[in-house]
């Protein structure tokens, strides 16, 4: 009786011929491989790189730039200075210098009570002086900068002026009476450092008022972020 592998050309029942394992048909060879016959698959990933076992494609590297992290990267530039915005940077800083000028002349022509520390008083009065001119010129250089809470400092503090300024006017004439009223008087005011005030006022602000004007007012919108 002689078995399947005896005869040649040997046939399954289903009418199929016969592959041994391990032949060189199109199956499989025991040690996994694929046969000569049978063709090589795609990989689903697309082409295959050099090395790899597993058939994964390399990354790509994306085409979207991330911003930089840098604090003024990003941002949109202010550009040039509008004229209104310099000319209120020269009228604030020919405020603070007024303004000193006449605290230095009226801390020299006051009448200096015969007491103790009324030349302390005096000279302290000359440093508040000096660190409020300080205080002039700083917010003058960041309107130029175009800082809006500059601007909005220097308004409060016009207002401010403002209110002192005319507030002593109207209420000196006032004082005077009712000084002389209880037997005592009062030491003049030089009309000099009166023309100072005012004039310290009205640079004040006019250089406020430059900055609302409407070509000023774009200058001083928040910057926006651009990647």
């Amino acid at each position: 009786m002689s078995t399947p592998q005896d005869t040649p050309g040997n046939r399954n029942d289903d009418g199929q011929a016969w592959n041994p394992p391990g032949g060189n048909g199109s199956g499989h060879s025991p040690d996994g491989q694929q046969g000569k016959g049978q063709q090589a698959q795609p990989t689903p990933y697309g082409r295959q790189d050099v090395g790899s076992p597993y058939g994964y494609q390399a990354a790509q590297p994306s085409g979207y730039a991330y911003p930089s992290s840098g604090g003024d990267a990003g941002r949109t530039e202010k550009g040039p200075a509008p004229k209104e915005v310099m000319r209120a940077y020269y009228l604030i800083l020919a405020a603070g210098a007024a303004y000193l000028v006449s605290s230095i002349i009226s801390s020299l022509t006051a009448e200096i009570p015969d007491m103790a520390g009324a030349s302390l008083g005096v000279g302290v009065g000359l440093v508040f002086a000096v660190l409020f001119a300080a205080v002039y010129v700083v917010l003058a250089v960041f309107i130029r900068k175009g800082q809006n809470w500059a601007r909005i400092t220097a308004t409060v503090l016009a207002t401010l002026n403002v209110l002192l300024v005319l507030g002593g006017l109207l209420l000196l004439p006032i004082a005077n009476r009712a000084v002389e009223a209880s037997g005592q008087t009062i030491p003049p005011i030089s009309g000099f450092s009166t023309a100072l005030d005012i004039l310290v006022m009205l640079l004040g602000v006019a250089g406020v008022v430059m900055t609302y004007l409407k070509p000023a007012r774009p200058y001083f919108a928040p910057q926006r972020l651009g990647y």
